[in-house]
C-alpha cells in the first residue's frame, strides 16, 4: 500500500512500517505535506486532526482531493463535532475515525477502505462496461460503490432499488463487471418491453412446435447467460404467472422451455431492478411475497440525485465531454448563475434528466459556457419569460435577492456597497478578458480613466 500520513503519532507510524512493505511517507507540517502530495500518487492519505482548526482541516482535505483524486482520505479525530465530521466528509474524506481507537484497528479500517474505494477508480476505468450513471464522490454514492464490491462475487440474487433515472441498470452491470465471472455473458431484459408470451419465449426459450409459428428450437436468455448474469429490469412488470416461473428457477435452479418436458439447469446470477415499492404491490396482490424475499437477500438502494447534489458537478463534467463529442461542440463549463439554478433544482428524473438537460444545453450553447437561458425551462423555473431581456432581468433580480438574503443573515449593512462592488468587479474582469488584458482599451470601453481602472483592479485583486 502507498500511504501518506500527516502528523501521525509515533506508535501508529511504527505499526504501519512494520506491517506494510510498500512506500510510506510522513509529514509533520503543511508545506512538507503539500510537497509530498504532489510528488506521487497514494492509495491512502491519513490525517491526524489534532491542533488543526476546522477550516484548516477542511482545506487540507480539499488539497488532498485536488492532487490525489483516487486516494482514500481517512481522518483521525478527537472531536465529535458535527460540523467537523460532516465538513471533512463533504470535502472528500472517505471516513472519520473517532479516537480513542487502537493502531491495529486504524490499519484495518484503512486497508478495508482502500479495497472498497478502488471500486470507484476501477469504475471510471471501465466506464464503457459499467454504464455512465455511477458518477460521483459523495458519501451516498460511495456507499453504493462499496455495496457493489461486497455483493459482486456472490451468486445470490440481488435487488437494486431506486427512482427512475438513478442508474439501476448501471449498478446491475457493475455487479457483473466486478465479479470473478465478468468474462461470462451479461444479458439484460427490460420486462416492460415485452408482452407476457413474448417475454416467456425470450427468457425460457421454446421447443419446436411449442406454438403455431415455432418451426425450430430456440434457446432463451436463461440458457444464453449460463455462468454469467441476467438482469431483469422493471421486475414489477412481470405477470403473476411469470413471477411464479422466475421464483421456481431461483428456488430450484432449473426451468422448462415452452413446450418442453425436461427440466434444464442454468448457473446464473439474477440481478433484478425496480423503481416501485414491491411491498405495496405485495399488499395489492400484484407481486409474489416469496419472490420478493428471494430477491431481497442482497439489496442495493441507489439514492436519488437530490440527496447527493454535490455529485452534480462531477456528473456534468462527464456529460459535457460526451455531449461535446457527440454534437461537435467545445463547451467548457457552466456559468455561475446557471450552476446555481442546476443545484437548486431537485431533478425528479435523476441522472437521466440531468444528462438530457446537458445535451439540450450544449446544443443551444453559443459560447464557451452554458448560460441560464440555455437550460431547460423546468430547470430554470416558471418565472422566466421567453424574451431574452426578461430572462436577464429576472436573473439579475434573483441574484440580488440572494445577496440581500445573505447580508441580512450575517447582520451586515451597506447593501449598496456590497452588491455593487461584486457587479463592478465582475464587469471589469469580463472586459479585461475580452480585451486580452489591454488596460487602455478596457478603460475606454468601461468609460473610466486608466488611473481609475488601475485603482479598481488593485482593490479587487485583478492585477
Amino acid at each position: 500500500m502507498t500511504l501518506l500520513g500527516f502528523r501521525l503519532e509515533t506508535s501508529l507510524r511504527e505499526e504501519l512500517e512494520s506491517n506494510f512493505e510498500n512506500e510510506l511517507r510522513f509529514a509533520d507540517n503543511v508545506p512538507n505535506f503539500l510537497e509530498l502530495l504532489k510528488e506521487r500518487k497514494y492509495e491512502a492519505v491519513v490525517i491526524e486532526e489534532a491542533n488543526l482548526q476546522q477550516d484548516a482541516l477542511i482545506n487540507l482535505v480539499k488539497k488532498v482531493v485536488e492532487f490525489q483524486k483516487k486516494a482514500v482520505i481517512v481522518i483521525l479525530g478527537e472531536s465529535s463535532n458535527l460540523k467537523v465530521v460532516a465538513g471533512t466528509v463533504k470535502a472528500g474524506a472517505y471516513d472519520y475515525l473517532l479516537k480513542p481507537i487502537s493502531d491495529k484497528d486504524i490499519m484495518k479500517v484503512v486497508e478495508k477502505s482502500v479495497k472498497d474505494h478502488k471500486l470507484l477508480a476501477e469504475r471510471v476505468d471501465k466506464n464503457k462496461n459499467t454504464g455512465d450513471k455511477l458518477i460521483g464522490q459523495t458519501k451516498e454514492i460511495v456507499e453504493v460503490y462499496k455495496m457493489i464490491g461486497k455483493v459482486a462475487n456472490s451468486r445470490v440474487p440481488v435487488l437494486v432499488v431506486g427512482e427512475k433515472g438513478t442508474g439501476k441498470k448501471s449498478v446491475a452491470t457493475a455487479v457483473h463487471q466486478f465479479s470473478d465471472y465478468s468474462t461470462k455473458p451479461f444479458l439484460s431484459i427490460n420486462c416492460t418491453s415485452f408482452q407476457n408470451d413474448l417475454l416467456e419465449r425470450k427468457l425460457f426459450g421454446y421447443e419446436k412446435g411449442a406454438f403455431e409459428t415455432a418451426s425450430f428450437l430456440q434457446i432463451g436468455d436463461l440458457e444464453k447467460a449460463n455462468g454469467g448474469t441476467l438482469h431483469l429490469g422493471n421486475i414489477e412488470s412481470l405477470s403473476l404467472d411469470m413471477q411464479s416461473k422466475v421464483l421456481y428457477f431461483l428456488q430450484e435452479g432449473e426451468f422448462f422451455r415452452m413446450g418442453g418436458t425436461e427440466p434444464l439447469k442454468s448457473d446464473i446470477r439474477v440481478v433484478a431492478t425496480t423503481s416501485e415499492n414491491l411491498e405495496d404491490l405485495i399488499s395489492q396482490k400484484k407481486f409474489i411475497d416469496e419472490l420478493y424475499h428471494k430477491l431481497k437477500i442482497l439489496e442495493i438502494a441507489i439514492p436519488p440525485l437530490r440527496e447527493r447534489k454535490d455529485d452534480i458537478p462531477f456528473i456534468i463534467d462527464h456529460y459535457l465531454i460526451e455531449c461535446n463529442s457527440e454534437l461537435q461542440k467545445s463547451v467548457k463549463g457552466i456559468s455561475k448563475p446557471a450552476m446555481k439554478k442546476i443545484m437548486r433544482y431537485d431533478w425528479p428524473g435523476n441522472v437521466n434528466e440531468l444528462k438530457n438537460a446537458m445535451k439540450s444545453a450544449v446544443a443551444l450553447c453559443r459560447g464557451n459556457s452554458i448560460l441560464v437561458e440555455e437550460l431547460p425551462n423546468n430547470v430554470i423555473g416558471n418565472k422566466l419569460s421567453k424574451r431574452r431581456g426578461d430572462i436577464q432581468n429576472w436573473i439579475l433580480g434573483d441574484w440580488i435577492e440572494g445577496e440581500i438574503s445573505n447580508l441580512r443573515a450575517g447582520n451586515q449593512r451597506d447593501y449598496y456597497g456590497n452588491v455593487t462592488s461584486k457587479v463592478e468587479k465582475e464587469l471589469i474582469r469580463q472586459v479585461l478578458e475580452m480585451t486580452s488584458g489591454k488596460k487602455v482599451e478596457t478603460a475606454e470601453l468601461l468609460g473610466i480613466t486608466r488611473n481609475t481602472l488601475r485603482t479598481k483592479m488593485n482593490n479587487y485583486g485583478l492585477e
